[in-house]
């Protein structure tokens, strides 16, 4: 008799150890099955990698969009008035910038968009338009509407529960911004394009990679995330990545450059200390390997910021560009 309680409190014990494990298992998981439940594959005979931020399943999930809610205004001037919204990605609120112009309502197919891509920021001192209210100015004034996203986990957008590193789930809220571009009736869903600096420009060649209906990209000292060398660079970006080499490589953008369709314009000054102009240099040549469009310009003693240039180069040309390939459309 004493030997069968011994049994019986035995398989208590292992039974019970087994549910806690397996439920654990399961809380440590959710955030990655929920992201991988998403994705749909073009066909039952293409498997999915086991990397929910892969190149090939940010192209293979879904972005629903949804409505962009005006949350506040920011300011009004006799070019455009500048908003505070929000929108969902991946079911989380996330806020933006946007830019109107004046006089949308007499324009019935909309303003031609410009979606902007801010760099690496503290999250927690992080406010809306950081990093893109210059370019956003000028490019309001030049006609266009504007939307930049914080991205998860700035501001007082909701979190996922992971807050640090240049992370590919930024190129899905900004997917997600994409898809809600149609349910905003000042603009024309039909000519978006994409600007990004630093980390955004990371930011802007997923997108690039992952949706083929952006019309074309001008790419300011943009990072690129080649196996090794950006994570070698700030410890902070791979956080949240594995730093098994496969999961790099699956989920690099310069891997995955025969994606891009846009044309595109990069940018990088001889003088920067944040990110080595060389990787501009092999951005372009990658590029051009690909057969892709695109045109580089060198700033002799520029840093990161193009502080020293007043932007009365860079600016211009960018708007230049955007005229020729998404508003002349």
């Amino acid at each position: 008799m004493k030997r069968i309680l011994i049994v019986i409190t035995l398989a208590v014990f292992l039974i019970g150890g087994l549910l806690v494990w397996r439920q654990k298992n399961d809380e440590s998981g959710a955030i990655f099955q929920q992201t991988l439940k998403v994705f749909k594959p073009d066909s039952e005979k293409q498997p999915v990698s086991s990397n929910p931020l892969a190149i090939e399943n940010l192209r293979k999930r879904a972005y629903e969009g949804s409505q962009v809610t005006i949350e506040d205004t920011l300011s009004r001037n006799a070019s455009y008035t500048a908003y505070r919204v929000s929108y969902l990605s991946d079911g989380l609120k996330i806020f933006a910038a946007m830019n109107v112009p004046t006089g949308s309502s007499e324009l019935a197919e909309g303003f031609p968009v410009i979606v902007l891509n801010h760099g690496y920021f503290n999250q927690l001192t992080f406010k809306t338009g950081d990093g893109t209210r210059t370019m956003a100015d000028i490019l309001a004034k030049s006609g266009y509407l504007t939307l930049a996203s914080d991205y998860r986990c700035h501001g007082g957008s909701d979190c996922d529960g992971v807050s640090r590193g240049h992370r590919a789930e930024y190129s899905a809220d900004v997917m997600n911004l994409l898809s809600s571009v149609r349910n905003i009736k000042q603009a024309d869903a039909q000519r978006i394009g994409v600007w990004g600096h630093s980390m955004g420009g990371e930011v802007a060649l997923k997108v690039l990679e992952i949706n083929e209906q952006v019309k074309a990209a001008v790419l300011w000292a943009p990072t690129i995330d080649s196996a090794g060398r950006s994570g070698s660079r700030w410890g902070r970006r791979r956080a949240t990545e594995s730093t098994d080499s496969q999961s790099f490589k699956e989920a690099s953008s310069m891997n995955y450059l025969s994606y891009i369709t846009a044309p595109i314009q990069l940018h990088h000054g001889t003088a920067d200390s944040e990110v080595p102009y060389e990787w501009s240099v092999e951005l372009d040549e990658k590029l051009k390997e690909a057969g892709k469009n695109v045109e580089f310009f060198t700033y002799e003693g520029q840093d990161h910021n193009f502080k020293n240039l007043g932007w009365g180069k860079i600016s211009p040309r960018t708007v230049e560009f955007f005229d020729k390939n998404v508003k002349a459309l």
